[in-house]
């Protein structure tokens, strides 16, 4: 059996993000769920603070270093190249990066340019060099990875998944029953309104979130699941209504609700959301850009511009053929559940 010794932030990205305390209940990161369902690994994890200064760097690669000091590892994990400057380069483990994230463009986003964003660039510049193996959350990321200077040929895309035990299509009366739980619970009555959900974080990286917000009509509904800083900026209207955080087992409740399942950032290739969203067999509507590796525009849902009129046309669109882009979505998830992408992670881990 591998022993893989997984080293990272208290909570995924935290050094690279405002943090919500919520969110890692309410939407779990990727390895919260992956890593539950690999088999034939033996997984620990060495959690570091926060990563902000070359002095924090400095003693927790101490630290990191007495950590492993005796032991007999196979792989070091990283999926933040924060975590690799770590890795003194007297430790001979191989590193195994799962790269999942636009890491250079989320810091600028959150922070913008400083000392940490230097620090950020030269980890991902030297782990590119450095990592045996690497694991890229889309073709999209791993192109980039390769134009950027990705050493090993040992490289495997494995997307964001779903948890099937949780996300999956519900029948009708489960369905009604959801939508008087939720009607109830926020004080609200859908009526004969459509209903437009998007379940996410709230930070700057889904300000998109503002423009489907403004062209939400009133004969629609919008449901904003989630918190962060930019849930105060969103419009206060009769037919908006802010849900906040919900406990990650109700997320399906309210993805089942929806006719039409929005997601604002047109940066991200493989949210873990989209996967969820597919799963519940609903249309998707969101802007044109580094997710159409995985969906199309007409077949999935609709690809729409980042402005009012288009987001518009796009949940008009989608609305008229409900039904059948639900189906293909829900038959297109299949492939996407953490159980199958947990095999396909353990088999390359496991390869010589």
């Amino acid at each position: 059996m591998r022993k893989v010794l997984k080293i990272g932030d208290p909570v995924y990205s935290q050094s690279i993000k405002h943090f919500t305390p919520s969110a890692i209940e309410v939407f779990p990161q990727r390895e919260q769920h992956l890593l539950v369902h690999v088999k034939g690994l033996q997984l620990e994890v060495f959690k570091h603070q926060v990563l902000s200064s070359i002095e924090m760097v400095a003693r927790e690669r101490d630290r990191l270093s007495d950590f492993i000091k005796g032991q007999e590892l196979d792989y070091l994990m990283v999926d933040n190249p924060l975590s690799a400057l770590l890795i003194d380069r007297e430790i001979k483990v191989p590193i195994l990066f799962d790269c999942i994230d636009w890491y250079d463009e989320i810091y600028l986003k959150e922070f913008g340019v400083g000392k940490g964003y230097h620090l950020l660039r030269y980890g991902l510049l030297d782990l590119l060099e450095r990592a045996e193996k690497v694991i890229a959350q889309s073709p999209v990321i791993l192109e980039a990875l390769k134009s950027w200077g990705l050493k090993t040929k040992r490289a495997v895309v494995i997307p964001n998944g779903f948890d099937s035990r949780i996300f999956f299509p519900f029948d009708s009366a489960a369905r009604t029953k959801v939508r008087g739980e939720i009607e109830k619970r926020h004080g609200f009555e859908i009526g004969d309104r459509k209903v437009i959900v998007y379940t996410g974080k709230l930070s700057a990286w889904s300000d998109g979130i503002l423009v489907v917000a403004d062209a939400i009509t009133d004969d629609q509904i919008f449901l904003v699941v989630g918190e962060g800083p930019l849930l105060d900026k969103i419009p206060d209207a009769a037919n908006i209504i802010k849900c906040g955080a919900v406990d990650s087992s109700e997320v399906s409740d309210y993805t089942n609700l929806a006719d039409i399942l929005v997601f604002p950032v047109a940066s991200d290739c493989s949210p873990i959301v989209i996967s969820e969203y597919l799963a519940v067999g609903k249309p998707i509507v969101m802007p044109k850009g580094r997710i159409e590796w995985l969906l199309k525009d007409g077949d999935t849902g609709f690809m729409v511009d980042n402005n009012v009129y288009s987001w518009k046309n796009g949940i008009k669109r989608a609305l008229l053929n409900q039904e059948k882009i639900g189906a293909r979505n829900a038959e297109k998830a299949k492939q996407l559940s953490w159980q199958n992408l947990a095999r396909q992670f353990t088999q390359f881990v496991l390869e010589q």
